[in-house]
């Protein structure tokens, strides 16, 4: 909010909401994934799962820190033409409110794979039981999936107004896609295949790889019509 403010402040002819590059969308999920994780532990009382969702964003925080600092990266930019759209105010934030839930669900996934452990040693553990993480699991991904379906139609309806056409299989549509695909069938397993335990966790960590390649990979080491930022 600090930023969106200051913006306005050094450029009032060019102030724009902070989602338009790396380091501000960075920011922007550490804030989703921290409010979106806290509403989790009060909804379903499950404090001890914090270590494994904040340890994950302290690593995000500092490779933010090394980002900011190596490449000035906190530095506020005047919009490129292509980003001068309202779309973007509301195509961004929808797309990490599905990215912070998945990266949730991944550390869940984990926590989840250590309680089964001790639960199929029989041994007590210190962690909720693992049908309770499963479930917040599923709440979390729930709710990713839905924000992250509007925010791929919105993606289409704003390629539609800029470019003329709805989908273009650019590299970050594609992995959109597939991203979108994974959570979709990670959801039709549980729901009508009724799967449960290991298989449904190991998916979810092995989701954030997926995802963290649609969030950062595709600007790594693909081009596109989406190369806004790079690292």
């Amino acid at each position: 909010l600090v930023r969106w403010h200051e913006s306005y402040l050094l450029r009032p002819d060019a102030g724009h909401i902070p989602v338009s590059n790396l380091y501000e969308v960075f920011i922007l999920f550490l804030v989703i994934t921290a409010l979106m994780y806290l509403y989790y532990e009060g909804r379903f009382a499950v404090q001890k799962l914090g270590g494994f969702v904040f340890s994950f964003m302290a690593i995000v925080v500092g490779f933010v820190l090394w980002y900011s600092v190596s490449r000035e990266a906190h530095a506020i930019q005047p919009l490129i033409p292509a980003l001068q759209s309202w779309w973007m105010k509301i195509h961004v934030p929808a797309n990490f409110i599905g990215y912070g839930a998945f990266c949730i669900a991944a550390m869940l996934g984990i926590a989840e794979l250590l309680a089964l452990r001790k639960e199929d040693a029989g041994k007590k553990s210190w962690l909720p039981h693992s049908q309770v993480i499963e479930e917040v699991m599923y709440k979390a991904i729930a709710v990713g999936f839905l924000f992250f379906t509007i925010a791929t139609i919105l993606g289409a309806l704003w390629a539609a107004d800029a470019w003329g056409r709805y989908w273009s299989w650019d590299p970050k549509e594609t992995w959109a896609f597939i991203v979108w695909l994974n959570y979709a069938i990670w959801l039709h397993l549980r729901l009508v295949a009724g799967w449960r335990g290991k298989v449904l966790a190991w998916w979810a960590v092995i989701g954030l790889v997926i995802t963290a390649f649609a969030f950062i990979g595709v600007n790594m080491f693909l081009s596109g019509l989406h190369s806004y930022g790079t690292l």
